[in-house]
């Protein structure tokens, strides 16, 4: 009879640990198909989310090479619309505009040379405040006012140009952004080469 009873409380605690739960395994890796799909949503768990506008305006200087009358300096502004498409990079698309002073010859009046871009490129966020850019798309250029056969005219020129930039923040408001940046395009036309630089306060909104 004991006998029995011991051999009953030997496979009652054998089925019992067989039946315990294991513990969950602490060398479990993320699977990357969850994170592949958190990116894809479009959303950040950064401050940005959704859609984002820009000015930025400043300072500017623009030089030409095959390029009659093409240096200066001048003010520059930008308009950016953008979206957030992953936790560090926003889509973006945008006017940028350079004025530069110059004078035809010596004894003539002051114009204004002008250099505007349309854009689309990316912001892409290094760290929660430094951002680089890149864009490209079409400039035009117009030179005021210069001498020709059948007397003064502007010039205007188009073709294909691209911009990269460096930015920081400096100050942020809640859903406003104060910061600093700094930025160069570079347009290819039938006369030469222009590039446009400029620097400036930069003030968004995300």
């Amino acid at each position: 009879m004991i006998a029995r009873t011991v051999l009953l409380v030997a496979c009652a605690t054998t089925i019992a640990r067989a039946d315990a739960p294991k513990p969950p395994s602490t060398d479990a890796t993320p699977d990357p198909a969850v994170e592949d799909a958190a990116e894809a949503n479009l959303e950040t768990t950064e401050s940005r989310s959704g859609l984002t506008f820009a000015i930025q305006i400043g300072g500017g200087l623009t030089a030409g090479f095959g390029i009659t009358d093409s240096v200066g300096r001048g003010g520059s502004i930008s308009l950016r619309l953008g979206h957030v498409a992953t936790r560090r990079t926003v889509i973006t698309f945008e006017l940028t505009g350079t004025a530069s002073l110059h004078k035809a010859a010596t004894m003539s009046s002051t114009k204004a040379n002008t250099d505007a871009n349309l854009l689309a490129g990316a912001q892409y966020y290094v760290n929660r405040s430094l951002w680089l850019r890149a864009a490209g798309g079409v400039g035009v250029y117009t030179r005021r006012d210069v001498r020709g056969a059948t007397g003064n005219q502007d010039v205007t020129l188009v073709g294909p140009a691209a911009l990269g930039g460096i930015g920081v923040e400096l100050l942020r408001f809640k859903w406003a952004v104060l910061g600093f940046e700094i930025g160069t395009s570079a347009m290819v036309s039938r006369d030469g080469l222009l590039i446009a630089s400029g620097a400036g306060l930069d003030l968004s909104f995300d």
